[in-house]
């Protein structure tokens, strides 16, 4: 390991508490790459010293990038982070990764990079589909390997790809291709699991070679019928009347099914009076057997309940589906004739694991599924920890009747103080014309409870607080908050309540009674938010539940929401990223959406940021400079990036501000990290930029040369913008597509955006950088703001002194009367063109730039250097002037003019060779010229 060290090599001085970072490896061949594709390696970085440490990658090579792209070092700390080559051109690319860091003995580190972008040598299918094959059946393909260059090449066979690799088979492990030549292999797929099977045939041309991935897909099929519905019941069926219904042979397998025979046999097990034949009652229709079911097809099968003469108790069958190789399955059937019965659903109340002390409820149902008769039920013996009720507050006896459709609905509470199990029975006595009922005296309902104490609760509630933003008087919005067990054991939750101030908030479908979490499943709570008229102040509420055991706080999650008579609307919402790679290189990706004004009255966007305590892989701005408004039904468009760095899910929220309101629009972003093949999904289009920054000189035009790469084949269109300039600069790329032109305006630092955009609305981007520096000699540059005509002027002092007004608007001046457009003071400055003024740029509507420039000063007087507020109205204007000589800034100043016609003397400049001597001066002159 060779360390990359934060300084020289000497110990650190005693009582300084800086870092030390060493990189492990500090250079990497990646070898050769095939275009379009990607390789990674891992390089472990480490602080030796005893600081902590920032770590950020400031500048990447073309094709490379490094994941994560920030991290942070404590003292004797270790991280490793995975460096990507994604060639995109058939080329070298070497350079150097430079990560910059904080709080270090060095600013810098650098790993060396190099690789190749080559092309593929092996042509082959990118996809070799098996389609279904029947489990334990083998299927054999050809799989057509081509040598696209004239050398013979021996390549390596190997599958990959988990579990799922050993259903598929390649008998060689390698193949010799002579050039030029193609060849057949057969790759063989037997499924043993039911559903689809994936894994990935390499093939590697040479051992420094990257592999050629084919994908390998089949599904496992078989044959599966079931009934629809599962259990046939005829309920009570009048005296010497009969009753027939249907279930259906559904065929949910993969392959047509046949059908062998359809017939009725005894139940033991629920009728223990028919052991050797069915009750006479049941009947099936004769079917031509056999017959084919093809899949996802279903056959309607008839079965009949003939009733007796009198009531007679409930009788019980089944029917057997049969086929080549035996029983596809049995369907209970049962039927019962004339006569009451009442039931309860559900026949057992079981409250399961309940926390000490807490008053559980749950419902039951008692009905009469027999003749309709008035019936009276009675009240049960109520057995200890348990109370029972009618859910609409009637006192016994209670009635089923045709008025009630022969249904009750009852509320039993129960409510434990030790840690035991709590089994009971409710019998209700029923009464049938006054009388107990012979026939059913009593219908009972099972219960079943179990006070328990679990471990803490290791709970994750996402989010932490709901934060509904500004939303439309008058309009609902709901959404969830989630509740998951991130610990290891199983964890009791209950008493769930929303409370609040007042109503504008609701939890339907809010949880009932007690819920036990196994380890990392996950409760919904649902919250809506719906004001009903402007307060001015934020509406707040709070969910509570409780947890782990009654001495345990309860669980608070703050909502807030705020009413606002402006309407906003964004679309879409949310943004959804689908998945997108998060290694072996993270990729950045977008998506735009728009907000739409969907109120009557004009809205101002003044800022927009993502919403802490969510996911911050997100980044969110405006298509336009902030502040925008927004026309009542217009819309703005905005864009979402997301950049993953890990395999999960990752949310965020946009908070989309407008003035005069307390609390953003919020819009959701959602994506997925994913290391796997996601196909179309994952085809983000790749914005290519210049490999290296650039330098000119200002004024001078430049090529944006970038370009775009799409996975997939789309077709995508490029769009250059300038991310950041020299405060002043006005100037733009022109032209469209991947390759406009740019000539910078003022001297100083530009940053480009390439934006590039599939036709499925994907997009990717990359930054490019540009230097703009003065020419050599003089070179002076106005800017201002305010839009209207401000001018510069330089004025010789070796032909007029600069105190005397007479002396400017002279040929001894250089400005906008004679100085532009290949004009020049006449005669000459000092002889010579070069040491004559030229003014290069000249605005009168706008705020500039405008600039003058002197190739070869003279060395033996100074220049003076003068702005006039000539028409600029919209005052007061500030104009900054910027100084350079030999290429350094030796000056910058601002002047602010309350009028027009006013003029300023910035100052005087002397040039040696080098630099400059400024001498300011600040003389000012209203109503002048």
């Amino acid at each position: 390991m060779v360390p990359l060290l934060l300084g020289a090599c000497a110990k650190d001085v005693v009582g300084t508490a800086r870092g030390v970072i060493e990189a492990d490896p500090d250079n990497i061949d990646f070898g050769q790459v095939f275009v379009g594709t990607e390789a990674s390696k891992l390089v472990t970085l480490s602080n030796t010293g005893r600081s902590q440490v920032q770590v950020r990658a400031s500048d990447f090579p073309s094709g490379y990038d490094m994941r994560p792209s920030e991290l942070s070092l404590a003292p004797g700390g270790r991280a490793e982070v995975k460096i990507a080559f994604f060639p995109l051109r058939e080329e070298p690319f070497d350079g150097q990764l430079k990560i910059s860091l904080s709080n270090a003995k060095n600013e810098l580190i650098t790993l060396d990079l190099k690789g190749e972008g080559v092309k593929r040598v092996v042509e082959v299918v990118e996809v070799l589909d098996f389609g279904t094959i029947k489990l334990g059946d083998t299927k054999t393909l050809p799989l057509d390997l081509t040598n696209l260059v004239e050398k013979s090449v021996n390549l390596t066979l190997s599958i990959t790809g988990g579990s799922d690799r050993t259903a598929f088979r390649v008998d060689d492990g390698a193949v010799e291709l002579p050039g030029g030549a193609t060849r057949a292999i057969d790759v063989s797929f037997t499924p043993a699991n039911r559903g689809p099977h994936a894994a990935s045939l390499l093939l590697r041309p040479c051992a420094s070679c990257q592999d050629v991935r084919v994908q390998l897909v089949g599904s496992g099929g078989a044959t599966m019928l079931r009934p629809s519905p599962s259990v046939v019941s005829f309920g009570t069926v009048t005296p010497n009347e009969s009753k027939t219904n249907y279930f259906g042979i559904q065929n949910v397998g993969d392959f047509p099914a046949t059908v062998t025979s359809v017939f009725l046999v005894p139940d033991p097990d629920r009728d223990p009076a028919h052991q050797d034949a069915p009750p006479t009652e049941f009947s099936v229709a004769t079917l031509a057997v056999p017959f084919v079911v093809q899949s996802s097809e279903t056959v309607q099968v008839p079965i009949s309940f003939k009733a007796e003469a009198q009531a007679e108790p409930r009788k019980f069958a089944k029917i057997q589906v049969m086929g080549p190789d035996g029983l596809y399955f049995e369907v209970p059937v049962d039927g019962k004739s004339g006569g009451i019965e009442v039931e309860a659903d559900p026949g057992t109340v079981d409250f399961g694991r309940q926390p000490k002390n807490f008053a559980a409820k749950k419902t039951f149902i008692l009905q009469n599924i027999g003749e309709s008769v008035a019936i009276e039920l009675y009240p049960p013996s109520e057995p200890a920890n348990y109370t029972v009720a009618a859910v609409d507050g009637t006192s016994a006896p209670w009635h089923l009747n045709s008025q009630n459709a022969n249904t009750m609905a009852f509320e039993v509470t129960f409510k434990g103080s030790e840690l035991q199990e709590y089994p009971a029975e409710l019998d209700f006595p029923i009464y049938v014309n006054g009388a107990m009922s012979a026939e059913q005296p009593y219908v009972t309902v099972h219960l079943m409870a179990n006070v328990v104490e679990l471990p803490p609760c290791d709970l994750d509630i996402s989010p932490s607080s709901l934060r509904f933003g500004a939303v439309t008087v008058g309009r609902g919005v709901q959404l969830p908050i989630e509740v998951t067990n991130q610990g290891t054991t199983e964890c009791l939750v209950w008493n769930f309540a929303v409370e609040s101030e007042n109503r504008v908030f609701a939890a339907p479908g809010l949880p009932n009674g007690s819920k036990i979490l196994a380890p990392g499943e996950k409760i919904s709570v649902g919250i809506r938010y719906q004001p009903t008229r402007i307060t001015g102040v934020i509406d707040r509420a709070n969910l509570y539940f409780n947890h782990s055991d009654v001495e345990t706080p309860r669980a608070v999650v703050p909502i807030s929401g705020l009413a606002t008579s402006f309407c906003l609307s964004a679309d879409p919402n949310p943004v959804a990223f689908g998945p997108v790679p998060a290694v072996p290189q993270s990729l950045q990706v977008y998506k735009p959406f728009v907000v739409r004004n969907c109120g009557t009255d004009v809205v101002k966007i003044s800022r927009v940021s993502m919403a802490s305590g969510y996911s911050q892989r997100f980044t969110a701005r405006s298509d336009e400079a902030l502040p925008v408004t927004i026309a009542s039904n217009g819309t703005k468009g905005f864009l979402a990036s997301y950049k993953p760095l890990d395999l999960v899910r990752d949310v965020g929220k946009v908070e989309v501000w407008m003035q005069g309101v307390d609390e953003p629009f919020l819009v959701e972003t959602q994506g997925q990290g994913t290391d796997e093949a996601c196909g179309v999904l994952c085809d983000w289009p790749t914005a290519i930029c210049p490999a290296a920054g650039q330098s000119v000189t200002v004024n001078t035009q430049i090529v944006l040369n970038g370009g775009a790469y799409s996975p997939g084949g789309h077709p995508t269109t490029c769009s250059w913008t300038v991310a950041s300039a020299p405060v002043g600069s006005s100037v733009r790329p022109v032209g469209t597509g991947c390759t406009p032109t740019f000539t910078p305006d003022l001297v100083g630092n530009y940053v480009f955006e390439l934006m590039v955009t599939d036709q499925l609305g994907n997009r990717g981007a990359c930054q490019h950088s540009l230097t703009a520096t003065p020419w050599g000699g003089i070179w002076v540059e106005l800017f201002w703001d305010n839009a209207g005509d401000l001018d510069i002027h330089v004025l010789n002092e070796d032909r007029a002194p600069r105190q005397n007004q007479s002396s400017w608007w002279s040929n001894a001046d250089c400005y906008y009367g004679n100085c532009q457009r290949g004009s020049l003071p006449s005669p000459l400055w000092d002889g010579d063109a070069n040491a004559t003024a030229s003014l290069d740029r000249d605005d009168i509507v706008g705020t500039g730039p405008e600039n003058i420039r002197i190739n070869s000063p003279s060395l033996t007087h100074a220049y003076a250097v003068g702005v006039h507020n000539f028409s600029n109205a919209r005052t007061p204007v500030t104009g900054t002037t910027n100084i350079y000589c030999g290429g350094n800034l030796v000056h910058n100043a601002t002047s602010v003019f309350t009028a027009t016609k006013q003029f300023e003397i910035v100052g005087s400049v002397q040039y040696n060779g080098s630099t400059c001597i400024y001498t300011p001066d600040g003389t000012r002159w209203s109503g002048f010229h």
